[in-house]
This record gives structure tokens, C-alpha cells and sequence, in this order.
């Protein structure tokens, strides 16, 4: 959509011409920034390095990926309030730098803690990565007054860092059996290098609610400022405390707001069953006999395998928008659940290298989920929480994942992998349909709220016209939170 038609109609806060478009430039940055982010060219190949090139089994591995997900749980939060006090142009260039660390350690350690620590700092790179970039790209499009097409940008976003990464799959292993293991991670670490130099080139947008100027008649049906439903502006405040009461003023929102607490849950439980089948693709097709180091031909028919579920996250980020629209907000998830059930059949009962099929069409789905649930989340808070908010969301997978990918692990190394896709379908139909249920009485008792509230003013992000479900987003009021908390 041009500048011109942004200004006709649909919002914009009275922005300038050429401050609108210094921020539709963010939307190209963004793509190339996810973009450069994706080029793990390492991917391929990490758990056959770990089992073949360092000596692991299937359990320590799983073990590690354990501590990756509990560093992350511990940084996630504090990341997103930095995002927040700080920027979220800052947090992803530091996300970058962090990344290019881990790499050149994760190419070259050899023993057991050193590859540890490298896991360690990923997951800290990953916590700065999270959150900030949904949060900059939403407060991006509040200043264009496109919030409404947040699930398109994500999801095209997310193809573009999928798509990088199904090409740099393709490359993995044939590079791999030219020049070995480590020369192929640091060719990663250099492509996560220029991520954090192209972060640089991110303009960031306000965000405080102070800072954003009313949108009335915008889109999506946006009422006035923020002031309008009592939110305080953000204080001067020093950093550390800005940053602790961030957090505080986050879990609050979360634990208070239960469509938030439980579409988190419920869609972080999916993402994490979803992966597993990708988690062990490597070792599956190593074990069906294919070895990316044996020669260069070999090389090429492992990538190969690898790299369906690549390109099932790509189609999956950029039919989100789409299926949001065709089902709503209110059944978008429901149905994505249902259809992993259903894929989690085949994968249970065949030991076959055909089962990839499966496992490509569990990966459209995962992609899918995270442009759905955080355009959920976004639509219902304000921009000053909004990074510490969606960090939550990863947060929430990374406790998911610490305790899952042990249990999963050790099913595949000590019983079959079949015995673990069959443990993943249970998780999926007791914890992923009592979840489904959970949110879904959450969202109804909202909605029956907001009808009866129908007519008061919400936050920009929060308002919204009734939609294909009949439901209007709720009100975000940072302000309640705020002084429940301690001065």
C-alpha cells in the first residue's frame, strides 16, 4: 500500500509524509533483518555435529536443549523490559552480537560445558530477539496506521527468515562434507554479523502511549489516545527501576487479563509438540542411513530431507494472515490443534523416511501459530509493556520446552521415536484440549464485557470493530496494573 493511500483514510496520528515513510521503510528492514536472521546454515547439520562430531547421545543432547530453554526462561523477561526502557532496535542488534558470539564458540568447543555455555548465550540472544522485534513492527504499523495487517507483516517476516534458512539447509550439507562442521557454523556466525549491522538501520517508533498521538476514525476502527481511558504516561525514571517495574507491570497484565495467560499457554503447548517431529529430523534421517559427511551427493540428499519442514514454515508464516481472517480470532488456533492431531497419526505408527511428509505438513501449522496468537496479544495490550508482554509468550514455550524435550529425548533414545510422537499426540489431546477449552471461556467472558462496555474508549491497539466472531478486542489499560504496584 503507497504512503499516499496510508494517508487517505486510515489513520496515522498526523505523522508527516516523511516521517510515514522513514517508518514504511522499517517494514523493508524488518524483512531483511528476519531474513539475514534465518540464514543458519548450521541448522542441517547441529545435532549430527553434537552426536557424531562430539560423541553425544540422544539424551545429553536433549539435556542441552534443556539448558538452552532455561537460560532463555531466566533472561526472557528482563530482555523484553530492557526492549522496553531501552529500544527494541537496541535489543535486536545486541541479539545479533550475541548470536555471532555463540556461533564462534559453538564451532569450536569440544567439551561438554564450553558447548553448553555457547547454548547458554544463544538463548540469551534469542530472549533479545523476542518480543522486541513483534513490538517494533507493531508500534511501526500504529505509526502508519496499519495495525490491522500486523499478521501479514509477521507472517511475511517469518517466510523470509524460513526461506533463508530452507536455502541455507539446502547448502548445509553439501558445505559440510566440503569443509567440515565448524567452517560451516562460522558461515553462520557471519550471516548473523550482518543481522546485527542491519539492525542499525531500524527506525524506532514511540513507544510509550504518552509518545503516540490519538488515531481517531483509524484502523481497524481506533479510538482516541490513551489518555482518553486514564493510562499514565511513562515517568523519567531510572533505568533499572523503569526496567524492574516493567516487568512487574507485565506479569500483572498476564496473570490479570486470563485471555492473555491462557492464549499464551495454550499456543506456546502447540509450538513446542509441533517442533519435536523437526527436533529429531536430523537423527531420524541419520539413522534411516543417510550421512551428510560421507560425499558430496550424499550431502545434497540429506539437505534435501531436511528441508521440508523448512518450507513448511514458510507457506504456514504466509497463510496466517488468511486463516486468521477465514476463521477468526476465536477458531483460528482450535482448528490448527485439531489438524496436529490428526498429522500426529501417521507420524506414531510408520518408521519411514515418507513420514517427512507429516512432519512437513506439522511445520505449516507451526507456522501459522505464532503470527495468529501474537496479533492476538497485540490487539489487547499497550505499547509500553508490549516487548515484555510478548516476551512472556516466549517465556512460556521455554519452560514448555525445558520440560518436554528430556521427556520426548529420552522416549526416542531408550523406546523408538514412534513412542515419542505417541507421547506428543497425548500431551497434545489432554493438555492442548483442556488449554483450547480454557481460553475459549476466557475470550467469551470478555467479549460478553466489552458488549456490555461496548462504547467506552480503548487504547489504539485495543479498540477495534466487531469482528468476523462478533468480538471486538478488549481495552488494554496499563494503568490499572500500574497502581496495583508499589510506588
Amino acid at each position: 500500500m503507497s504512503i499516499s493511500q496510508s494517508l487517505n483514510g486510515r489513520g496515522g496520528g498526523g505523522a508527516s509524509v516523511d516521517t510515514r515513510q522513514r517508518y514504511a521503510r522499517n517494514l523493508r528492514v524488518y524483512y531483511l533483518f528476519y531474513m539475514a536472521s534465518g540464514f543458519l546454515i548450521w541448522l542441517p547439520i547441529w545435532m549430527v555435529y553434537l552426536i557424531d562430531g562430539r560423541g553425544m547421545s540422544l539424551t545429553q543432547v536433549a539435556l542441552m536443549e534443556t539448558i538452552f530453554w532455561v537460560a532463555l526462561v531466566i533472561a526472557e523477561v528482563p530482555t523484553g523490559a530492557i526492549a522496553d526502557r531501552w529500544g527494541r532496535r537496541t535489543s535486536l542488534f545486541l541479539g545479533g552480537c550475541g548470536f555471532t558470539i555463540a556461533s564462534v564458540a559453538f564451532a569450536f568447543s569440544s567439551t561438554y560445558p564450553m558447548l553448553a555455555a555457547s547454548y547458554a548465550i544463544m538463548a540469551v540472544s534469542m530472549t533479545l530477539y523476542s518480543g522486541a522485534g513483534h513490538a517494533l513492527l507493531f508500534d511501526t504499523l500504529r505509526q502508519l496506521g496499519r495495525t490491522n495487517e500486523y499478521e501479514k507483516h509477521v507472517g511475511r517476516s517469518e517466510a523470509g527468515a524460513f526461506a533463508a534458512m530452507l536455502v541455507a539447509t539446502l547448502l548445509g550439507g553439501p558445505i559440510t562434507a566440503l569443509v567440515g562442521f565448524s567452517n560451516t557454523i562460522l558461515i553462520g556466525g557471519a550471516a548473523l554479523a550482518m543481522a546485527a549491522v542491519i539492525a542499525l538501520l531500524l527506525r524506532e517508533p514511540p513507544r510509550r502511549e504518552a509518545e503516540i498521538a490519538p488515531q481517531p476514525g483509524g484502523a481497524n476502527g481506533q479510538h482516541g489516545g490513551v489518555g482518553g481511558n486514564g493510562a499514565t504516561p511513562a515517568t523519567d525514571a531510572p533505568p533499572a527501576q523503569s526496567v524492574l517495574r516493567n516487568m512487574l507491570v507485565g506479569a500483572f497484565t498476564v496473570w490479570r487479563r486470563k485471555t492473555l495467560l491462557a492464549i499464551i499457554i495454550f499456543a506456546t503447548l502447540m509450538m513446542v509438540i509441533f517442533e519435536m517431529p523437526e527436533f529429531f529430523l536430523q537423527t531420524f534421517v541419520r539413522f534411516q542411513g543417510v550421512d551428510p559427511q560421507e560425499t558430496l551427493g550424499t550431502g545434497f540428499v540429506y539437505s534435501g530431507l531436511i528441508i521440508p519442514p523448512i518450507a513448511g514454515m514458510v507457506i504456514g508464516s504466509l497463510l496466517a494472515a488468511g486463516v486468521a481472517g477465514r476463521f477468526g480470532e476465536r477458531r483460528a488456533l482450535p482448528v490448527l490443534l485439531v489438524g496436529g492431531l490428526l498429522l500426529f497419526v501417521p507420524l506414531m505408527l510408520w518408521d519411514s523416511l515418507w513420514v517427512i511428509v507429516a512432519v512437513a505438513l506439522v511445520a505449516v501449522l507451526r507456522g501459522m501459530i505464532r503470527p495468529i496468537a501474537t496479533g492476538y496479544i497485540n490487539r489487547r495490550i499497550a505499547s509500553d509493556q508490549r516487548a515484555t508482554v510478548l516476551s512472556m509468550f516466549e517465556l512460556s514455550m521455554g519452560v514448555l520446552m525445558a520440560l518436554s524435550a528430556p521427556a520426548v529425548g529420552s522416549a526416542a533414545d531408550n523406546l523408538s521415536f514412534q513412542w515419542a510422537f505417541a507421547l506428543c499426540l497425548a500431551v497434545l489431546i489432554v493438555g492442548g484440549g483442556l488449554l483450547a477449552a480454557a481460553w475459549r471461556r476466557a475470550h467469551a467472558r470478555e467479549q460478553a464485557r466489552n458488549g456490555i462496555a461496548l462504547n467506552s474508549v480503548a487504547a489504539p491497539q485495543a479498540g477495534g470493530a466487531v469482528g468476523r466472531n462478533g468480538a471486538g478486542a478488549a481495552a488494554a489499560n496499563p494503568s490499572e496494573a500500574e497502581r496495583s504496584l508499589p510506588s
